[in-house]
């Protein structure tokens, strides 16, 4: 079995970077004047740990400089808010979404602040069955490190195994500069990347339920800035904020 499954990892490792077989179908360069609300909703407050600061203020969430800004601050009492701090996020849930086979890039950076937890992520944009989940977190970064997380979400990595097959990688960034993100979603394989390098690999495996479900399912993007949770800790310092996220382009290519 064990000689079985490595003549499948060595295929699927061979099998990502397919790079002739992609078409560039969406670009995003945010170089308008404000949000395009055809393609971008802002991201409400809810209860979980990534949105639970979540403020639809129009200063946390805006174009500048041909770049999407995401902002987190402390409340200052300007607004309905009532967190201790305050976020911005967007999605294009409902609006813009992508079927694999895709290939998704985002060029960003952002600054590092003690509980910041900056992440762009697909999520699909279509009901799932009660017994199913897939999730795509092409970035995620947390306080000062010098990596950054691309994991994948199902209900098997959820709910069975993280480490068979290992459901994440980590990628060394250029800290508070700009770095290009991705992720090729094929039939077979996951493949993750940070300015090219490749993170990880994530491989179907026939006979597991739930192990694979990503390209049952369109997906959308959502970007986000959240401040605080179980997993990034405590904001230590407020007066290292604002936290920012800024994204220069998005760009999807299907393939052929």
């Amino acid at each position: 079995m064990r000689r079985i499954l490595f003549v499948i990892a060595m295929f699927v490792l061979a099998s990502c970077s397919r790079q002739e077989g992609w078409t560039l179908v969406w670009t995003e360069d945010f170089n308008g004047p404000q949000i395009d609300e055809t393609v971008w909703s802002r991201v409400e407050l809810g209860k979980s740990d990534w949105n639970n600061m979540m403020s639809l203020r129009k200063d946390l969430a805006f174009i500048e400089d041909g770049q999407l800004v995401l902002l987190g601050k402390v409340n200052d009492g300007s607004s309905s808010d009532t967190t201790a701090f305050v976020t911005g996020g967007v999605k294009s849930k409902g609006k813009k979404s992508f079927m694999p086979l895709a290939k998704f890039e985002v060029k960003a950076k952002f600054n590092s602040v003690d509980g910041f937890w900056p992440a762009l992520w697909l999520m699909p944009d279509r009901e799932m069955p009660k017994d199913e989940y897939a999730e795509i977190d092409i970035m995620e970064h947390l306080n000062s490190d010098n990596f950054v997380y691309q994991t994948l979400h199902s209900r098997y990595s959820l709910d069975v195994s993280r480490s068979d097959p290992k459901n994440y990688g980590e990628g060394p960034v250029n800290k508070d500069d700009w770095n290009i993100y991705a992720a090729e979603v094929y039939r077979d394989s996951i493949c993750m990347y940070t300015n090219g390098y490749k993170t990880m690999t994530y491989p179907r495996i026939e006979g597991r339920d739930h192990q694979f479900p990503w390209p049952d399912y369109p997906f959308y993007f959502i970007l986000s800035n959240q401040l605080g949770g179980n997993w990034v800790g405590d904001v230590k310092n407020p007066e290292q904020l604002p936290s920012e996220l800024r994204v220069d382009w998005i760009k999807v290519y299907q393939w052929k």
